[in-house]
Parts: C-alpha cells; structure tokens; sequence
C-alpha cells in the first residue's frame, strides 16, 4: 500500500461516481417529468426512484465487473456465515439507534433540505418504499461505494484510509448535512465490513435490512 492516489485510480473513482450520479438523476427527472405531465403526478414518486435505481443498477454493473476489485470466493462459507450474520445484525442495530436519534429532534426545522429529502423518501406506499428503499437504492449503493469506490481505494491504502474516505464520499452526496452525518456513519461501518469480507451480499443485507425497519418502524408508528 503506497497510500498514494494516481490519476488512474482518481479516474476509476471519479469516472463511475459521475455515471452514477447523473445517469442516475437524469433518469429520475425524465420518469418524474413524464409522470406529472403524462400521467399527472398519479404515480408514487418512488416508483420513478426505483425504475431509475434499476436502470443506473443496469449501467453500473458492467463498470463494476470490468473494475478489477477484489471479491472473495466462495460467496457463502459455512465456517465464515456466522460472523457475517453478526455484521448484519450491527449494520441494523447501529442505522436503527441512529434514525432513532435523528426522529427525536426537529430536524426538519433545522435543515430545509433534510426535509425535502425525507418527503422524497416517503413519496410512495409500502410496496414503492420497500421496491426503491430497501431493494433496489441499497443494491446501487453497495455496488458503487462499496463495490467500486471501497475496491479502488483499497488498492493504494490500508483499512482505515479505505473506509474514512469511502465512507466520507457516501456521506457527501446525499447532499444535506443531516444525511451526510447519518451516512458517514453508516457508511463507515459498511466500508468496515466489505474490508473484512469483500461480500457485497453481507453489505447488501445489512443495508437492505436498516432501510426495511426503518421503513416497517415509519408505517406502523405513523
């Protein structure tokens, strides 16, 4: 490890972050503008957010297979699941102590756009917010961050210089301070267990799974 950022790997970074981020809001604000003008705004926002998701999934696998990052084979080990249920469940239990943080001060009176963000992220029934929230976003998320940005970055550092830094990238582009607090620290742990996996899946679940009793723990309170 040189701890040393070439202009290749800043490329290999930079380059599928720029795909993922405006492919991905492109295609949310052509499916959104078709909805309000087509269809007049009948659809779940959501829903737009999970097709988009899907399509950006679509374009971004390639540029993760083609991305030369270390992945560990066997997918699934008998002697190694345990541990990898116990990251799950902290994944969970850290995302769930934290939401519970966050709903407990006024948030959305400090940060205008944690507002906005929290409306676009429940602008949908159940069905919508487990397709977008818990199936579809987590699996384009692990993918980039921790699949590409996470591989690449650990080609030139060590552990915790891979995960600050991916971790501080995710935190980021959600772009309001509030989620970008949240982020970082759930990203950190992420970044922490794909390091010591290199599992998509471990990530994947643990994400997956944050979002889906956040989402369970909304619809039944509210």
């Amino acid at each position: 490890m040189n701890g040393k950022i070439t202009d290749s790997t800043l490329y290999k970074i930079v380059y599928p972050l720029l795909v993922y981020f405006v492919l991905f809001n492109l295609l949310y604000s052509v499916f959104n503008y078709i909805n309000a003008n087509v269809f007049g705004g009948i659809i779940p926002g959501l829903y737009c957010t999970a097709v988009a998701g899907g399509l950006t999934l679509a374009v971004m696998y390639p540029i993760y297979k083609k991305a030369a990052v270390y992945s560990a084979k066997p997918l699934f080990e008998a002697s190694k699941l345990p541990k990898e249920i116990i990251y799950i469940i902290s994944i969970v239990a850290l995302g769930v102590v934290l939401n519970l943080i966050v709903s407990h001060f006024p948030l959305s009176e400090v940060s205008e756009s944690f507002s906005k963000a929290n409306e676009y992220l429940n602008n949908g029934d159940i069905i919508a917010k487990i397709l977008s929230n818990v199936i579809i976003v987590p699996a384009l998320e692990e993918l980039v961050f921790r699949g590409i940005v996470c591989g690449e970055l650990e080609k030139k550092f060590d552990t915790a210089p891979t995960v600050v830094l991916s971790a501080l990238i995710f935190g980021i582009l959600h772009f309001n301070w509030v989620q970008m607090i949240y982020a970082f620290i759930i990203g950190l742990l992420l970044g922490f267990v794909y390091d010591q996996t290199h599992k998509l899946w471990v990530t994947y679940a643990g994400h997956a799974l944050l979002n889906l009793t956040v989402v369970l723990i909304t619809f039944f309170t509210n």
